[in-house]
Order: structure tokens, then sequence, then C-alpha cells
């Protein structure tokens, strides 16, 4: 029984290697080339939170108040840039201001400082803004917000003020 499948087998099978004989031999023809990827990574940086809140508590006249927060950068490596902090929207020449809640004609008087707490933070395209190099991962700097004593002829209730914070880096 087994020989007659075989035979029966091998019959079949010859039969179909002639049929393809007969088809004849199937060419596919091919072609290569080469496709370029490329691309560019400019000088870039981003603050990576749009929102640094600087909460600087109850002030009493009495003494100096003071508190810290922290700026927080990602540049590409090698991303040679500047942060800098404006003077605020209250700002009195030079002097950084909160304005009062409900009286816009009455201002505390602050000012920001780099880490050291003696620096003041300044504004792009001046000498007290930070420097930093791009490593790729985020970097935060920190600063120091202090309300000078001695501001008793301000009025009770809620100061603030808003500071654009800026990193300037090349345009790509």
């Amino acid at each position: 029984m087994y020989t007659f499948i075989y035979r029966l087998l091998t019959r079949l099978l010859t039969a179909l290697a002639a049929m393809a004989g007969m088809m004849g031999t199937l060419h596919a023809a091919t072609g290569t080339g080469t496709l370029n990827v490329s691309a560019i990574v400019p000088d870039f940086c981003e603050l990576t939170s749009s929102t640094v809140n600087l909460n600087m508590g109850t002030y009493l006249p009495s003494a100096e108040s003071s508190t810290g927060a922290t700026v927080q950068v990602r540049c590409t490596v090698g991303t040679a840039a500047n942060i800098g902090l404006g003077l605020g929207l209250n700002a009195s020449g030079a002097t950084r201001r909160m304005q009062h809640a409900t009286d816009p004609t009455v201002y505390l008087n602050y000012e920001l400082y780099k880490a050291d707490g003696t620096t003041i933070w300044q504004a792009p395209g001046q000498a007290g803004v930070v420097a930093v190099t791009g490593d790729g991962l985020t970097q935060g700097f920190n600063m120091v917000g202090k309300i000078p004593s001695n501001q008793w002829s301000i009025k009770k209730g809620n100061y603030a003020d808003t500071v654009v914070i800026t990193v300037t880096f090349p345009d790509p």
C-alpha cells in the first residue's frame, strides 16, 4: 500500500515539475539605489515649565522677606544660552515692584537675585543674566526673591507682579 502511494506521489510530482518547465523560467528585474537621510539640529532651548511661582509669603516691614524658586531650562547639547528676568509689569525705572490688588497706586518694592542671594538677576542684554550651556537635560537655576525691610507706608492687602523669563540662544 505504501509503495502504491509512493509511486502515485512520485508521478504527481514529476508531472508538476514538467508543467513548471513548460511555463518557462520567471524572471524578476531589480534595481538598487540609495536614500540619503539628513537633519539639522540647531541651537535650541526651552523653559520646561512656562510658569514659575515665587510666593513671597507674609511681609512684615520690620524685617526683610526672602524666598526662593527655580527656573528650569533644557537646551540641546552645546547650546550657549542666557536666562534673563524682566523688570516686571509694575517696575519704576530699574526698581521691581508688586502692585496692590485693589489699589493700583500702591506698590511694594522687591528684587530678584541669582542663587547667591546678592547678585541681581537682570533682563536679557544686561550683565546680570544667568549663562547656561546645554547638555540635553533639564537644568535648574535657583533664584531668590527679597522684599526689603522698612516699607512702612504700604497698604495692607495682596500684592503681585508678573515677570517675563527669557531664554536667549543663537538663531538657527
